[in-house]
């Protein structure tokens, strides 16, 4: 058990695809058998193997975002960023039958030619890496008619700050139990949580993880448009941005490899 007595936490789960076929499918039937909504972010390369599964899951109703995967997005040119989220936004269109209202990049960058972009191109919300600990929190910036969802930021040991995500966590060096224990001490009113499907949603002892925590029922999770409500308003230019990435390269305790597989 996480907690003996249940608090308050209002949450997003955001799930990002790496081409992890089982692990997608698998935390995609979890989140059906909890009626849980989940906000599911795929790149290009995912849509060229995995088309069908993701037409499903749009049919199914999570909601699609995407995601452009060539490097972060900070201090690039308007134009390449025009070009990279209006590609992969226009080839997931292609094949759901709604459209896609929230992107990111790596490491959950932006800047302000990336708020320029999502408002041109009609992209509603974008994905910022966090800038309050494990507080998530909404930001409205005056200039442009676009969200930022800043994502919740937790520390590690050795490596700096990171995403509440097993491969945040995982590149930094920290195991399940360490991921556990940040879980367990979450004292924050808005979360956002994270998991890639080729660790969270095919590794034996990740898996346990977000089971365990889910099953506390401590979090109310809400679809994209139910968390993205009240959001703080200000100019850009006061709106705080995080760029620390200590972890380029993972270090994780245990290669991918030699982590024990989920029987899926």
């Amino acid at each position: 058990m996480f907690r003996n007595k249940p608090i308050l936490i209002e949450g997003m789960f955001v799930l990002i695809d790496h081409g992890e076929v089982k692990g997608l499918k698998h935390w995609s039937d979890e989140f059906g058998r909890r009626r849980m909504p989940a906000v599911i972010m795929v790149s290009e390369g995912v849509l060229d193997s995995n088309c069908n599964l993701i037409k499903d899951l749009s049919d199914r109703g999570f909601e699609i975002g995407g995601q452009c995967g060539r490097g972060p997005f900070w201090n690039e040119p308007y134009d390449y960023q025009y070009e990279e989220i209006g590609r992969v936004k226009n080839k997931i269109e292609s094949f759901i039958a709604r459209p896609v209202r929230i992107m990111n990049s790596e490491n959950f960058a932006y800047d302000e030619n990336t708020l320029k972009v999502a408002d041109k191109l009609g992209v509603e919300f974008v994905l910022g890496r966090g800038i309050a600990g494990a507080r998530a929190v909404i930001y409205k910036p005056d200039e442009y008619n676009v969200r930022i969802i800043s994502v919740s930021n937790v520390p590690s040991k050795g490596m700096g700050t990171g995403s509440l995500c097993d491969y945040s966590l995982w590149a930094r060096g920290e195991s399940p139990d360490d991921f556990k224990n940040i879980l367990s001490g979450l004292k924050e009113d808005k979360v956002v949580l994270v998991s890639h499907t080729h660790l969270g949603g095919a590794k034996l002892y990740w898996w346990k993880v977000y089971q365990n925590f889910l099953d506390d029922n401590i979090v109310a999770w809400k679809s994209l448009d139910e968390f993205v409500t009240n959001p703080v308003m200000m100019p850009n230019a006061q709106i705080p941005l995080n760029t620390e990435v200590q972890y380029k390269k993972p270090e994780p305790i245990i290669a991918l490899e030699q982590e024990h597989d989920l029987p899926i």
